[in-house]
C-alpha cells in the first residue's frame, strides 16, 4: 500500500481486495472450537489517551485521530492480525471511568470508520456499557468483548438473532471473569477510581471456573451459540501474581468447559514483575517476552484468541510455536497461517 494514508484507501483498490480476501479466509480460522488451526490473533486499537501499555491513539503522534486509528489498524492487518478490537475506555488500574456519553463519542465513530474503510475486517468492540454494545452491535460489530463479568441478557439476546446463515460472522461475545459483579466496587466507595476490584479472594481458579460456566451458561439460554461464546479468564483484573500463574498453567482446565478462549494478558503489570530487574519492573513497552510466554502457556492449554499489542511478534511467534505445540502434528504445518 506503500506511503498511501489508510484514510486514502477504498475498497475498490487492489490492497483493499487482498485484504478483503485474507479477512474471508480469516473467517474460516475463525471458527474458534477447531483444533486443527492455529489461535487467531487479536489486535489491541486503543482509542485512548491513558492506556497503561502507552499505546493510546488519543495521546500518540501528530495528525488527527481519525488518521491515526485507521494506519493502526491497517499496520495491524497487514502484520497479520485476524481481529481488531476497538475500545475507548482504559481499563488500566486507577483509570476515571467515562461517562456513556464520552464513551459513545470517542467509540462509535471509529467503528464507523473501521467498518468503512476496511469492509472485511473483522472487529470487536470493547466495552463494559451494554447499551453502547448495543449500538455497536447494530453498526455492525462482529464480537462484543465485555470486561465487566456482569450478565447481560438483552444484549445477548440480540447477538442470538444476528446468528443466521447471512450473517455467520457476527453475533461473538467474549464473556470475562471479573473478580467483582460490580466494576468500581471497593476504591470507588471510598472516594477514588479503579477498575480493579478489591476482592482477589475471589479470583481463586475453583471461583473464576463457576464464574464462567455461569455467565456461558446463562448466555447460552439467552440464544447465543456456544461455539461463539468467548471465555476470558481476566489476568490482571483483580487478581494476585500467582493466581495469575496459576491460571495461566490450568488453561486447559479454563478450556475443557466447552467454550473457545481467550488470553488478554499482553505486556499486564504481573509480567512486568515476572521480568523485573531487581525492584525496577519493566515498563509495558518491554514486556514482549513475557507476553509470548503467557501465549505459550496458554496455547498449550488450547486457546483460540491471543489478544495483544504487538501483532507481528505474535503472529511470527505463533507461526513457528504452533506446529511444536500442536497435538496433531501431520495438520500443523498446513494450519499455519
Amino acid at each position: 500500500m506503500g506511503s498511501r494514508l489508510p484514510s486514502q484507501v477504498s475498497a475498490s483498490t487492489p490492497s483493499a481486495r487482498k485484504n478483503g480476501a485474507r479477512c474471508r479466509a480469516n473467517l474460516e480460522r475463525c471458527s474458534l472450537l477447531r483444533r486443527d488451526l492455529p489461535p487467531a490473533v487479536m489486535a489491541i486499537v486503543n482509542l485512548t489517551p491513558d492506556s497503561f501499555s502507552g499505546d493510546g491513539l488519543l495521546s500518540a503522534g501528530e495528525g488527527d485521530g481519525k488518521a491515526r486509528l485507521l494506519r493502526a489498524a491497517e499496520r495491524a492487518l497487514r502484520a497479520g492480525a485476524d481481529w481488531l478490537d476497538v475500545g475507548a475506555q482504559s481499563t488500566r488500574p486507577g483509570a476515571v471511568p467515562l461517562s456513556r456519553e464520552e464513551e459513545r463519542a470517542r467509540l462509535l465513530p471509529s467503528l464507523e470508520d473501521l467498518l468503512r474503510v476496511f469492509p472485511e475486517a473483522l472487529v470487536s468492540v470493547d466495552t463494559s456499557k451494554a447499551d453502547l454494545a448495543l449500538e455497536a452491535v447494530r453498526l455492525g460489530a462482529h464480537m462484543i468483548n465485555d470486561v465487566s463479568g456482569e450478565e447481560r441478557p438483552a444484549l445477548w439476546r440480540e447477538l442470538g438473532e444476528q446468528e443466521g446463515a447471512e450473517d455467520e460472522e457476527r453475533g461473538w461475545v467474549v464473556l470475562m471473569h471479573h473478580a467483582s459483579s460490580r466494576l468500581h466496587r471497593g476504591s470507588l466507595r471510598e472516594g477514588g477510581h479503579s477498575w480493579q476490584p478489591q476482592e482477589e479472594a475471589a479470583s481463586d481458579l475453583p471461583v473464576v471456573l463457576a464464574r464462567l460456566s455461569a455467565l456461558a451458561q446463562a448466555c447460552v439460554e439467552a440464544g447465543v451459540r456456544r461455539e461463539k461464546i468467548v471465555l476470558d479468564p481476566g489476568l490482571g483484573f483483580g487478581k494476585t501474581l500467582e493466581q495469575n500463574l496459576t491460571l495461566l498453567r490450568s488453561w486447559s482446565t479454563i478450556d475443557a468447559l466447552g467454550f473457545p478462549t481467550m488470553l488478554g494478558a499482553s505486556r499486564k503489570s504481573f509480567l512486568g514483575k515476572l521480568l523485573a530487574r531487581g525492584d525496577e519492573v519493566c515498563a509495558p513497552s518491554e514486556r514482549l517476552e513475557g507476553s509470548l510466554a503467557a501465549a505459550a502457556a496458554a496455547m498449550t492449554g488450547g486457546v483460540r484468541i491471543l489478544r495483544v499489542h504487538d501483532v507481528a511478534e505474535t503472529v511470527r511467534f505463533v507461526r513457528a510455536f504452533y506446529p511444536i505445540s500442536c497435538e496433531d502434528r501431520t495438520g500443523c504445518l498446513t494450519g499455519c497461517p
